[in-house]
């Protein structure tokens, strides 16, 4: 109760003394005020009439970018987005400003890449044992989204990687143990604020330790109350008096609620507010995911629950990809309905008029926290623009890179680089590692998923030809087939070295190689470092 006072005060002193924007929440309707609560992605490279649509007649509160639906091809494309939607806000009844976020993790996700600085991700950051670099490219990417009118990022990833053979965090984890995900999701949590950007603690009660992937089925984390607290609970409680955003996840954890899941769970959200004393925005992972789906009989049905839970903003963006959803999008009719459904639940009584003001209320004052004027891209405005990846920058990412290597083993390593090698990579990395590659070696690129008969054929054919081999591998401990491939070129018996670009766990299965090197992180500044250190070049 106390919690929910100081609130309410704290956003009416917010919203009356810095004014750039109207309106406290009574002075919204019912609609608006369920539509501030929605955070939706549409399909679009630029401002157009189905973003038009969710603004003005679903009231939308926040977008989401992804690459597949808006492109981000350039700083210039994704600045002009930004702008001519806040432009369409501006001309609302209430011209509350939006949330434009996107997934800005570092690593192997970032949805912003061409034009901008690509960084190694959160277990490169890791490895490097230094966080202050996680503080300076938290900086850099905040820096780089605010000039292009994204103010939110959903970052960071503060799970712990307790689990090896976690299908869904992975590299994402700063690393193993509370102690190293807690210094450095402090570091980058204070860069991203540092640069005027919201970012988002993700993704509580804690995904590091599951065997199941949420955007397929719902996990189940077996761990007791105690056990969470030393674990999984453990950056959570340490950070939230940082954070203004807490992420859920969609799994089953029975010892905080064994019917709901996280998301549609008050028991688990009343944690975050009554015991680690967060008093900001909690934010749904997307609903449009398999883990939530199941448990509910409409993406219309979870966001009522979710919001009755406790959660403030509900994520509709996103496209299931797997799954038996999978394909699933929501269109702009879909966002109505659900905009709808929860208008109806509010009138209906379902939902408290308390529960949804309570949202309302924590959303704008996040809003005027953060969304001052000053901050609000315009369509004619590309400041910033030329302080995208710049050298400075890149030289970052690089240093992050090459303090993340680790050679584990090294024997003939000087014979390989002396050597003429044919170089073995999968599909996935082409693009990233390509430019890095010396023109006069020869390179087979195979499909990392499931490499066919004839693929690993045409390796070994390539293979024949050269006195060394160079192989990178990309996951392999989810893809028998691409072992396969690997396996029958170290059987002959050629000097090799290995490149472990992703999950550090692949090293396990390829022990009998004679020199490897694990990156923690398949981008192109990982990708460079390795090359270089293997061929003896300047990264």
């Amino acid at each position: 109760m106390l919690n929910t006072l100081r609130l309410f005060v704290f956003g009416y002193l917010c919203l009356v003394c810095n004014t750039t924007f109207a309106t406290m929440p009574d002075e919204l309707t019912l609609e608006e005020k369920v539509g501030q609560l929605l955070m939706v992605h549409f399909n679009g490279e630029e401002a157009n009439a189905e973003a038009q649509m969710l603004i003005q007649k679903a009231y939308v509160g926040g977008f989401i970018y992804y690459n597949w639906s808006n492109s981000l091809h350039s700083p210039q494309q994704v600045a002009a987005l930004s702008a001519g939607l806040q432009e369409i806000a501006s001309h609302n009844r209430s011209s509350i400003p939006l949330l434009i976020a996107t997934d800005q993790e570092g690593g192997v996700i970032a949805r912003l890449q061409p034009g901008f600085t690509v960084f190694p991700g959160n277990k490169a950051l890791g490895m490097t044992n230094d966080p202050s670099l996680a503080y300076q490219s938290a900086l850099v990417m905040g820096t780089e989204l605010q000039a292009v009118g994204i103010n939110m990022t959903l970052a960071p990833v503060i799970d712990i990687n307790s689990n090896p053979h976690n299908p869904v965090i992975g590299v994402r984890a700063y690393g193993e143990t509370p102690d190293t995900v807690v210094q450095f999701g402090k570091q980058a949590l204070l860069g991203f604020k540092q640069a005027g950007i919201i970012a988002c603690l993700k993704h509580f009660p804690g995904h590091g330790d599951v065997t199941v992937d949420s955007h397929e089925a719902l996990p189940v984390v077996n761990k007791s109350r105690k056990e969470l607290a030393n674990s999984d609970f453990f950056p959570f409680a340490l950070l939230a008096p940082y954070a203004d955003t807490i992420m859920t996840a969609h799994l089953l954890v029975p010892a905080l609620d064994p019917e709901h899941c996280s998301t549609l769970s008050k028991r688990t959200i009343n944690i975050l507010r009554d015991e680690m004393d967060f008093a900001g925005v909690v934010i749904t992972d997307s609903l449009v995911m398999d883990g939530l789906l199941n448990q509910c009989t409409s993406i219309e049905e979870a966001a009522i629950q979710a919001l009755s839970a406790g959660c403030d903003i509900l994520l509709l963006g996103g496209k299931h990809l797997v799954g038996s959803h999978k394909h699933l999008e929501l269109s702009v009719a879909d966002v109505q309905k659900v905009h709808q459904a929860l208008v109806e639940a509010v009138k209906s009584g379902r939902l408290t008029p308390e529960r949804l003001n309570q949202a309302v209320t924590r959303v704008l004052t996040l809003k005027q926290r953060y969304l001052t004027k000053e901050q609000r891209p315009t369509i004619e405005s590309s400041t910033g623009l030329d302080d995208i990846n710049t050298e400075a920058q890149q030289a970052l990412a690089s240093t992050i890179a090459t303090r993340a290597l680790r050679m584990t083993k090294n024997g003939q390593f000087d014979t390989l680089q002396q050597k003429q090698s044919a170089i073995f990579a999968p599909t996935v990395i082409k693009a990233d590692l390509l430019p890095n590659l010396s023109p006069d070696r020869p390179v087979h690129f195979f499909d990392f998923l499931a490499p066919t008969e004839t693929e690993i054929q045409q390796a070994q054919v390539l293979a024949m030809k050269h006195e060394a081999l160079i192989i990178f591998c990309y996951n392999a401990w989810k893809s028998p087939r691409q072992i396969a491939l690997i396996k029958a070129l170290i059987a002959m018996k050629k000097p090799t070295a290995l490149v472990v670009c992703r999950d550090p766990l692949d090293a396990e299965l390829f022990a009998e190689v004679d020199c490897m090197i694990t990156t923690y992180s398949p981008t192109a500044p990982s990708l460079k470092a390795a090359y270089s250190l293997l061929t003896n070049q300047s990264p």
